[in-house]
């Protein structure tokens, strides 16, 4: 399965996250923080790729869906999907700059990063 660069962000991701806290579990090779979004009770949601359309969807699973791999966050593109607003063009607004959530692969790690200022 071919994981999309840039998958689409959506209005219920960004509502689904933003009550959820950051908890960091790792870094990567450069020393930055990678973790996961948690809710109130302290279980890990999931963030995957749905692959079912053309571009590839970010959403939030309780549970990890059967065949798909969750993705550690980067500290920053955890802030922008708790704290952002979908933008027209499928960016994400989040203190006065546009971000999209890029997919990367470190390895065996599967990372979800911010590319700034689109």
């Amino acid at each position: 399965m071919s994981i999309p660069q840039k998958p689409v962000a959506s209005t219920q991701l960004l509502a689904t996250a933003a009550p959820l806290n950051f908890r960091a579990t790792s870094r990567d090779r450069s020393g930055s923080t990678l973790g996961v979004l948690i809710d109130a009770s302290g279980a890990q949601q999931h963030l995957v790729i749905d692959t079912s359309g053309a571009e590839g969807a970010w959403m939030l699973s309780s549970a990890l869906p059967t065949g798909h791999a969750s993705f550690l966050l980067y500290e920053s593109a955890a802030n922008v999907l708790r704290g952002g607003n979908l933008g027209e063009d499928g960016s994400i607004s989040y203190q006065g700059a546009q971000y999209v959530i890029e997919s990367s692969l470190d390895g065996n790690t599967r990372t979800a990063k911010v590319s700034g200022s689109v």
